[in-house]
């Protein structure tokens, strides 16, 4: 049967009857950000409507994505909220400046070629993506404070090991660095790197902050967070059940976006209090300079009649 990504807010209340077993639900975030919140709501719906219990494991307890998915595969984990989809064609969608938020995500992944990545991810990965879990825009902050592109000219910035990252950053007139998250703070504090880019929920909660003088409020990449679910947990439950974590997802999501605005504007005030400088720089010449990434490797990931079709997408009011 052909899966399709639902997103409903509002599914019919369900007595459903799963198996008392627990579920073990992996996420990066950490108690007190908007997501671990998410999280806990999603801990919630399921243990208020059925009698299976859900342990949330923060801060990559578990290990990393990719272990995570290993876990997925054998049914010892049996969800994670994670930047990685598991799938390179799904990964891409983050190009710079081409998704605008969730609606865009789920538009492209409810397309034919989208239902086609879930099913492969199925197939190699053994987990499919029930939903998302929303994530701030990633900014960019640094040692100098940042007014305009110009500003990014030679900075060294710490960029995570992905080549979309790396791609955009030197499009921005950047030196990326790639560096593993562990070692952003020290290397930040001892110059390794002149500056970093994250969502501001994490530039806030790794307080990055204390290092930095400057965050640039670009938005350059719209990525949020995918829920994946391990299919042999999910295959073997019953239709009301999958409604069950469907609901649960959705409040989930609901409530990380009630958050997000009002900690990123407590966030900023406190990182202003603290002596950072956030300022505002004008988008479009960032959007131009970095058209050629989104060109060259959307083109890659998904061919050219498949990009075209997804900046369709993109462009629509999803």
């Amino acid at each position: 049967m052909k899966y399709t990504l639902t997103f409903a807010a509002a599914l019919m209340a369900t007595t459903a009857a799963v198996q008392a077993d627990e579920i073990r639900y992996a996420t990066w975030a950490q108690p007190g950000e908007a997501q671990y919140a998410g999280a806990e709501e999603f801990k919630r719906v399921i243990e208020e409507n059925s009698d299976h219990t859900v342990t949330i494991f923060p801060g990559d307890q578990l290990g990393t994505p990719d272990e995570v998915y290993s876990q997925l595969a054998l049914g010892s984990t049996q969800i994670l909220a994670s930047g990685d989809p598991g799938l390179k064609e799904i990964e891409y969608l983050a190009v710079p400046y081409l998704m605008d938020g969730i609606g865009d995500y789920m538009a492209v992944l409810d397309a034919d070629f989208g239902q086609e990545w879930n099913q492969e991810l199925i197939d190699t990965r053994r987990a499919r993506i029930l939903g998302f879990m929303p994530r701030s825009p990633r900014q960019i902050s640094a040692n100098v404070v940042i007014e305009s592109i110009e500003d990014l000219e030679g900075l060294k910035l710490r960029a995570p090991e992905r080549d979309y990252y790396v791609k955009s950053l030197r499009a921005l007139g950047a030196n990326p660095t790639p560096m593993a998250f562990a070692e952003v703070y020290t290397a930040l504090q001892t110059g390794i790197v002149d500056g970093q880019e994250n969502p501001i929920e994490t530039i806030y909660a790794q307080k990055f902050y204390e290092v930095q003088d400057g965050i640039a409020m670009v938005d350059y990449i719209n990525k949020p967070a995918y829920v994946v679910v391990s299919e042999p947990f999910y295959s073997g439950l019953s239709d009301a059940d999958k409604d069950l974590l469907a609901e649960a997802n959705a409040a989930s999501t609901a409530k990380v976006e009630e958050l997000l605005p009002q900690q990123q504007e407590q966030y900023i005030k406190e990182m202003e209090a603290a002596g950072v400088t956030i300022t505002y720089p004008e988008k479009q010449p960032f959007i131009d300079a970095t058209q050629s990434v989104r060109d060259e490797l959307g083109t890659a990931a998904w061919g050219e009649e498949v990009y075209k079709q997804i900046l369709d997408i993109a462009a629509q009011d999803n």
